[in-house]
């Protein structure tokens, strides 16, 4: 596997941050607009919140599967004999 450069890491950071960032306030927002619009407590923000959390999990782990190295037979064999890939 090829060694990732410090710009590849970058980008990582980046995307990693843009899909737990962005459910996560906008949740929030939502919740705090909706929350205003009719006037209750901040149940709202905080289900909101919940919501954001709940997306952002599913995307990180659309990002993992769309980015992981796909299985082969080699890597199988170098695994299989204790050998590190």
């Amino acid at each position: 596997m090829a060694q990732l450069t410090s710009t590849d890491l970058i980008k990582i950071l980046v995307h990693v941050t843009l899909i737990l960032g962005i459910p996560m306030l906008g949740g929030a927002v939502a919740g705090i607009v909706i929350d205003r619009i009719l006037d209750t407590s901040p149940i709202f923000v905080f289900g909101g919140f919940a919501a954001g959390n709940i997306i952002a999990i599913v995307g990180i782990l659309l990002y993992i599967r769309a980015h992981a190295p796909a299985p082969s037979p080699e890597r199988d064999n170098e695994l299989a004999d204790g050998r590190d890939a």
